[in-house]
């Protein structure tokens, strides 16, 4: 019972243009539905029904001739067993030639008059446990050199104990052959131990057995089919595509033990199978049809109640929607705008009147609407300073231990009287302290943040007095791409800091900075060849990469470098920033990250 009331509060929360035109559905439609239902779902029983007891005759026909017609064919050859140069053949060892030669001539004719009468009977073969091997035909040649001792096909049929049709194959024992042939194999089995001892192998054209599968005049888009269960060979006159036959294989499985008949999908459509057992055999005869051929009157009275349908729907919407749509049109833009605005869309409601309650309403709406904007600019405005706030205090965050140590530097060359080098490292000093603290909103090109990148190699050459080698693999035109200032040095210094040792050579440590401009995406990667990060601290990088640089770890306290430069490419770029790490023992690190290929310096995302 509880079903009901909330109907009724759904229809109540619908328009008065719908709840009529429900009305209307009710008294029209659904009347007309239901008995297009229950006429579809009867005509299309008769359809199948009568189809499948017309089906069934043809395929127990065609089953029943195919099983008389090899009956007929083993019984031909039945002269030939009963003969006495035939069953002193069969005792005959394969080095008696003269004999087994004498055998045959005795026998062959008995052979060659039965083939007479079987013409689609390309030739029948002979061969036993003792390796004598025997063919004869009209049409082909044996190849002598061929060994049936290697073949697997033949020497499976020698597990055969009885009367057996195979599928269809190629015959690689016969000379200039192209044909592929049935074989109906005659087991000769001992009488004493049950074991097949030898073969008599009838070789069917391959046309013969499909001809003898013609489809049912009276229903041309239906398919005779042999198919055999255990491997799922399906043979017949047109090709059987493998997705239809793997369809009927998985419907056959869910169809009950004892059921003739069964319907199933393919490729979009639905079919019909008739199936019986061939006699004395694991082959069965299937007919099979797509349902829209058997059922086409049932889809022609199924287009008649759609066509009805149609009209019907057609006129309850003339009558409900045109008459409702004069009064409701204000508030249909009333109800859009505030579909907008759920997007976060603010579209004003035009009005036309504001005397009615209606037009109330749409006035109130805009006022609404005014003053969300006016509180969203606030908000937005708030927002904004502080996440600049945040970003320029983490571009401020300058080691000062780097600093120090170059002053350092500096002092221990100026005892030394080393001008030139003083010179140098005081003019790089400048050149970043200058790009460092310089107000440009924390962008610059890359051209400049390379300069820095320079400048801060040459200051390590004087720290260390060992030169460390880097490659720039940098386009022209992307050097005056705008980034975000100190977004690549960072991993420059901590590459040096923890990879690289004095005792390198260049050749053991390389580095390279790589950037690569795609659609745009602008792709940063910087590979060096050195020591490598440990397992535990690669972790604690990539689940501070998952947590959108919102780390807590005690280890980003001491190494603030790579955490600083993320959560500054977080702020700027957001959820457009691609961040990637890898790192192997002895093999070295990459650091990549993917960002928006401005045309012009972003706002933080």
């Amino acid at each position: 019972m509880s079903r009901f009331p909330s109907l009724k509060r759904i229809l109540q929360r619908r328009s008065l243009k719908f709840k009529l035109f429900v009305l209307l559905i009710l008294i029209s439609i659904i009347p007309i539905s239901l008995v297009s239902y229950s006429s579809e779902y009867f005509m299309f029983r008769s359809s199948t029904e009568y189809s499948a007891s017309i089906s069934t005759q043809y395929v127990e026909f065609i089953s029943k001739e195919l099983s008389d017609y090899l009956q007929n064919l083993n019984e031909s050859f039945d002269s030939v067993f009963i003969s006495a140069g035939f069953r002193d053949f069969l005792d005959t060892r394969p080095d008696q030639l003269s004999e087994q030669a004498d055998e045959m001539i005795r026998f062959r004719p008995l052979v060659r008059n039965s083939l007479q009468f079987h013409p689609e009977v390309l030739g029948v073969l002979y061969v036993d446990r003792l390796g004598k091997v025997y063919f004869d035909s009209y049409q082909k040649q044996l190849d002598p050199a061929y060994s049936f001792e290697t073949d697997k096909l033949y020497r499976d049929f020698f597990s055969v104990n009885k009367p057996m049709l195979t599928a269809p194959h190629p015959l690689p024992y016969i000379l200039y052959n192209n044909t592929d042939v049935f074989s109906y194999i005659r087991p000769i089995l001992n009488t004493d131990t049950g074991r097949t001892e030898a073969l008599f192998i009838m070789e069917i054209h391959e046309e013969k057995i499909k001809s003898m599968l013609s489809s049912n005049p009276k229903d041309t888009a239906g398919q005779v089919i042999l198919y055999r269960e255990q491997d799922g060979t399906a043979v017949s006159e047109a090709p059987v595509p493998s997705d239809w036959l793997r369809d009927f294989r998985q419907a056959r499985l869910s169809t009950p033990d004892g059921s003739k008949q069964l319907l199933f999908a393919s490729n979009g459509k639905e079919y019909q199978a008739i199936y019986t057992e061939l006699p004395d055999s694991d082959w069965n005869i299937v007919w099979a049809a797509p349902l829209s051929s058997i059922n086409q009157g049932v889809r022609q009275t199924y287009q008649l109640t759609l066509l009805i349908a149609a009209i019907s729907l057609v006129t309850a919407l003339i009558v409900a929607f045109p008459v409702m749509s004069g009064i409701l049109r204000p508030l249909y833009r009333l109800k859009k705008g505030m579909q907008s605005l759920g997007r976060g869309v603010y579209v004003p409601v035009p009005m036309k009147h504001n005397h009615d309650e209606i037009g109330f309403l749409i006035q109130s709406y805009n006022q609404t609407l005014d003053k969300l904007q006016y509180m969203e600019r606030e908000v937005y405005q708030a927002n904004m300073r502080e996440k600049e706030r945040e970003l320029l205090q983490l571009q401020a965050q300058i080691n000062p231990h780097f600093l120090f140590n170059t002053l350092e530097t500096i002092e221990s060359y100026a005892v030394r009287n080393n001008g030139e080098a003083v010179g140098d490292m005081v003019q790089s000093v400048s050149r970043m302290m200058r790009y460092t603290i310089r107000n440009d909103g924390g962008w610059a090109a890359l051209r400049e943040e390379i300069a820095y990148i320079r400048n801060f190699l040459t200051i390590h050459y004087y720290r260390n007095g060992k030169d460390v080698h880097a490659r720039f693999e940098i386009a022209p035109e992307l050097l005056d791409v705008p980034v975000v200032k100190l977004s690549i040095q960072p991993f420059i210094e901590n590459a040096i800091k923890y990879g690289w040792s004095p005792n390198m050579s260049t050749e053991q440590f390389q580095l390279v900075v790589s950037v690569q401009a795609q659609a745009s995406t602008l792709t940063v990667s910087i590979r060096d060849t050195g020591t490598g990060i440990s397992a535990d601290v690669l972790e604690k990088l990539r689940q501070l990469i998952a947590a959108k640089g919102e780390s807590k770890d005690p280890y980003f306290r001491k190494h603030t470098g790579i955490l600083n430069t993320y959560r500054r490419l977080i702020l700027v770029y957001g959820d457009r920033l691609r961040f990637h790490v890898e790192s192997s023992p002895e093999r070295g690190t990459v650091f990549s990250f993917q960002i928006p290929c401005p045309a012009h310096k972003q706002e933080p995302a």
